[in-house]
């Protein structure tokens, strides 16, 4: 199920990254970094690691992965939207039209009745 394949891909997640962590840790000033962020640390990497994973996988069970993969085109979009609107992050002209063309290409896979 959705919780055991979640655990499957961060076991090897962690397997893999874990030398590179490793030799990072070494050189990183843990005391620098503030009780808040470790918060908003520990948040993020359940949410990204286990809770869309289980989202996802859940929601294969209503939808065909085939047709529900075409919104992944969603997960870049989405993330500078976040960035230009909560982070006052700026965008270019050369970012709306890739974002245009992969809206356009979810718009070619859409079921026209």
């Amino acid at each position: 199920g959705p919780k055991r394949i979640s655990s499957l891909i961060n076991l090897w997640g962690f397997v893999l990254m874990t030398p590179f962590g490793l030799a990072m840790a070494l050189q990183f000033e843990f005391a620098a970094v503030g009780p808040g962020i470790w918060v908003l640390l520990v948040f993020y990497a359940l949410a990204a690691s286990m809770g869309t994973v289980w989202l996802w996988m859940t929601g294969t069970r209503h939808l065909p992965a085939a047709q529900g993969g075409i919104f992944t085109v969603m997960l870049p979009i989405s993330a500078a939207l976040v960035g230009v609107l909560a982070l006052g992050e700026t965008m270019t002209g050369l970012q709306l039209l890739a974002f245009a063309i992969a809206l356009f290409g979810v718009f070619l896979t859409w079921n026209h009745r």
